[in-house]
């Protein structure tokens, strides 16, 4: 796929989002719904509520540290010696060596496990758990989830299934990064249109995009409403199920992504680059119309602000966020994060998965965020705290990043196919769009023979 010579300021934000919320393959992504994507089963009973405030100081145990690998980023270090800190006050006989893993942390974490020596607890994006699960280097949470009284019900199901495989967890999300919508707020005064509300529909959404969309004589784009990032997973599977269809089958583990619903939902987005209101991402533009001002909106999350907000501020434009609109027959966010996990050969496994387990309780997760100052809670219970507001975007519409938490929805090709299964399905379904928007074929057949490829790699 070509990347747009002006969207060089984005590279930026992509690697961001690669730390806080990245596909398997590498591309920017997002978490299961609340609903028929779910991967909890019927059975399951929530462990009681426990904020960590009250937690009995462990005793009588012998001195353990633990080795914690993670990215090299400042504010990261930050976050985890906040961690660090909260956890030492109920459990004071761990110490904690942090270490910086090179590269992409998670795959130098694959390295140092054939050598013998991954660290006790390892940074890991949604991804990439069902790899690391697959060559049997995650220990399940559950115990931990279990002895720290971890409230499951205070975390979005679609954020827990990102590690959600058969029936036990082997993942602790960090930070909640949904798609909501980045706005040129001076390009819609300037076009007379009100700053969008949280709650949107997608009629509104593309009424919009139409109204600031703007074509010379030749009938090319000069303006564009919205820029979709309809490349990209979090995107893909959000508007395939907006027209209410199923792209996966969980009993048979085979895609339908040609299902004539899931299709509909597809086009909708689609139409837009086809038609010219949104832009194409297999397009190489001379310019890059976000940095430029000219274009509308843009789909997006949470960790990539910081570049969109610098290019705005370089442009002189203000902007703002509001939520990803109301798809038309099913509410469905994508989403993703990334996390820790517990090495399942560790010499010190029990420490390992309780540290990991800790970070959703109330105080370990928000001593996370207010040291690091970059993280949206992934506890419910935390979301309407100030603390994370102020350090992200002071004075813009902060409740776009938990907007409807619970319709969140994760990629459950990521969890339940294989993992070289469910890594081809960005890079399939993006071709079969491409194709489609380039007028070489249907959508529904482009869907087909990207079905085929997805389905055979699965059967393999």
């Amino acid at each position: 796929m070509k990347m747009r010579k002006g969207l060089l300021f984005m590279f930026v934000a992509i690697m961001v989002f690669t730390l806080a919320a990245c596909s398997g393959n590498g591309a920017p992504t997002p978490p299961n719904t609340g609903n028929n994507q779910s991967n909890t089963p019927d059975n399951a009973t929530p462990a009681p509520e426990n904020d960590g405030a009250d937690d009995p100081v462990v005793q009588d145990k012998e001195p353990v540290t633990l080795t914690v690998g993670t990215f090299g980023d400042d504010a990261e270090k930050a976050a985890m010696n906040g961690w660090f800190d909260e956890y030492k006050k109920t459990h004071p006989y761990v110490t904690f060596k942090l270490i910086a893993l090179e590269g992409n942390p998670a795959a130098t974490a694959v390295t140092m496990a054939a050598a013998g020596n991954m660290p006790d607890v390892i940074w890991v994006y949604d991804g990439y758990v069902k790899t690391m699960y697959e060559q049997g280097l995650l220990a399940p949470l559950d115990e931990g989830f279990q002895r720290l009284g971890v409230d499951m019900n205070d975390i979005p199901e679609g954020m827990m299934s990102y590690g959600h495989i058969e029936g036990k967890y082997y993942f602790a999300p960090r930070d909640h990064s949904q798609l909501m919508v980045v706005v040129n707020k001076t390009l819609l005064e300037q076009e007379g249109i009100p700053m969008p509300q949280n709650g949107w529909s997608w009629d509104e959404f593309v009424d919009t995009v139409k109204a600031t969309t703007k074509k010379d004589e030749s009938g090319q784009t000069t303006q564009f409403g919205v820029r979709l990032n309809l490349a990209w997973l979090p995107s893909i599977e959000s508007y395939a199920l907006g027209r209410g269809g199923e792209y996966l089958n969980k009993e048979t583990l085979q895609v339908s992504f040609s299902d004539p619903k899931v299709v509909a939902g597809l086009k909708d987005a689609a139409d837009l680059i086809k038609e010219g209101y949104a832009d194409n991402p297999w397009v190489t533009y001379p310019e890059d119309f976000w940095a430029t001002g000219k274009m509308a909106m843009a789909i997006h999350v949470r960790p990539g602000i910081p570049t969109w907000a610098n290019a705005a501020k370089a442009k002189g434009f203000e902007w703002d966020v509001v939520s990803f609109p109301k798809l038309p027959e099913r509410e469905a966010i994508g989403s993703g994060t990334s996390g820790y996990a517990a090495n399942a050969a560790s010499k010190v496994k029990d420490e390992a998965v309780d540290f990991v387990a800790s970070l959703m309780l109330p105080a370990e997760h928000k001593a996370f965020g207010v040291a690091g100052g970059t993280a949206v809670p992934i506890l419910k219970s935390l979301q309407s705290d100030d603390y994370w507001r102020k350090g992200i975007v002071e004075g813009k519409n902060t409740d776009a990043f938990v907007y409807n938490v619970d319709k969140t929805v994760g990629r459950d090709t990521d969890v339940l196919l294989k993992a070289e299964a469910g890594q081809k399905v960005e890079s399939e379904i993006s071709e079969a769009l491409k194709k489609y928007v380039t007028n070489e074929t249907s959508l529904e057949d482009a869907l087909k023979k990207a079905d085929e490829v997805i389905n055979g790699t699965q059967g393999k």
